[in-house]
């Protein structure tokens, strides 16, 4: 089994940067990720959902262009697929930069499934696939998926492309005519605001007093 004084589950913002870091020491270091490296801000949350708010506000200013001193003529119209091929495309230009910092630095790499097994004297144990490793120090820094509440329907309504996690909703090819968001935290709000924007009718539900979430009510 190969040692490592470092291992790291999970390619997110605290796994690889204490990986560079801790390489950057002189610390040999193994990565897991089993899905894109920098995690759920850079690939399902603030930068995919910035970049289709960005696309919001252009729509905005053409159709409500008075609201700011200038007149346009027309109606402006959205090219969803094309406003995800260019989210899509920013995401993987950061996620390159987050792989480049990585090599640059020396760790090792793996974009597979891990899973922490045990103990020894050496150090944590921890399999990929059929082969194992050992970690003298172990970060587990897996990161959140999102919750489906156990609603009767709604988990063949996912199946079925009828209903969608956060994920799923940052690449739909079509703008649903209607859209019902349940959570008014914020990453349903940014999801609002965006498909309000480009024409869905959005209902946002929320079981708090308040949506935001622990933003300050005032």
């Amino acid at each position: 089994m190969s040692v490592y004084q470092l291992i790291c589950i999970g390619g997110g913002p605290a796994g690889y940067n204490a990986a560079a870091y801790a390489q950057s020491k002189g610390l040999s270091v193994l990565l897991f990720e089993k899905e894109n490296l920098g995690g759920v801000c850079l690939n399902e949350g603030c930068i995919p959902s910035k970049t289709l708010l960005n696309s919001a506000k252009v729509i905005n200013y053409f159709n409500h262009g008075l609201n700011y001193g200038v007149e346009f003529s027309g109606e402006g119209k959205v090219n969803q697929n094309f406003v995800v091929d260019r989210k899509n495309k920013v995401v993987k230009r950061l996620v390159t930069g987050v792989k480049a910092k990585l090599r640059s630095a020396g760790v090792t790499v793996i974009s597979e499934k891990a899973e922490l097994v045990g103990k020894n004297e050496d150090g944590f144990i921890v399999k990929c696939a059929s082969e194992e490793f050992i970690g003298e120090n172990i970060l587990i820094a897996t990161g959140s998926t999102a919750f489906v509440p156990n609603i009767d329907g709604m988990a063949d309504a996912i199946s079925a492309g009828f209903a969608v996690t956060n994920r799923e909703i940052l690449n739909l090819s079509e703008i649903p005519n209607k859209l019902v968001i349940m959570g008014g935290g914020v990453i349903g709000l940014e999801m609002a605001d965006y498909y309000s924007a480009v024409g869905s009718e959005v209902t946002v539900v929320e079981m708090l007093s308040h949506i935001g979430g622990n933003i300050d009510e005032k």
